[in-house]
């Protein structure tokens, strides 16, 4: 679990001290047992914290998941947003480029492989890919909005899922043969590049 309050200087540090301390022992938890198995006296005890305290940051479990995966969204739309689009060819770069920032900036195969279903963070990054995309590429296009809109919803997440699965499912691919596969998929469709196979 990605340590995203290190880089927040507007955090006190005695909250970002204490957040970290339930983090960490949310992460310790989830080694154990699943997300919805763990009670906030357990994640108070091996924080070292009292119940009031992680009352006074948190309503609850999920709570504390959900400010989690919105600092993941985050970081995530900013990496994404320093991508240079002046190169739409270079689809294989872009696709590297997002799974960096899936593995190593967000920690995202972590995350679904930590808390499985019992997560929105698929649903809110592909929201916030959408929302990149559509601001930078409609004001490098000459496409109709809709038209734009319509395609960056079908490419965006069919993009997210394939990696979704990867990581969830443990898929043995290598990071290559699912880079070429969305190219593929990105350039011929679906029936594109299954037909040379029937």
């Amino acid at each position: 679990m990605t340590d995203f309050l290190k880089n927040d200087k507007k955090i006190d540090p005695r909250v970002r001290k204490t957040k970290r301390a339930i983090r960490s022992a949310l992460k310790t938890l989830l080694t154990k047992k699943d997300l919805d198995e763990i009670t906030v006296k357990e994640i108070s005890e091996v924080a070292e914290i009292n119940r009031k305290t992680f009352y006074n940051h948190y309503d609850d479990m999920y709570h504390l998941v959900e400010e989690i995966e919105d600092e993941m969204v985050d970081v995530f739309t900013e990496a994404l947003n320093q991508f240079d689009f002046s190169n739409l060819d270079d689809s294989h770069e872009f696709f590297h480029q997002i799974h960096y920032i899936f593995d190593n900036k967000t920690s995202l195969r972590t995350h679904l492989k930590t808390l499985g279903f019992r997560t929105s963070v698929v649903q809110k990054v592909t929201t916030a890919m959408k929302k990149s995309l559509m601001d930078i590429l409609s004001n490098k296009l000459d496409l109709d909005k809709n038209v734009l809109a319509i395609s960056i919803e079908y490419w965006a997440a069919g993009t997210i899922a394939v990696f979704e699965r990867w990581y969830r499912d443990d898929i043995n691919l290598e990071v290559e043969q699912i880079i070429d596969t969305l190219e593929n998929l990105s350039y011929h469709g679906f029936l594109g590049f299954i037909m040379p196979e029937i």
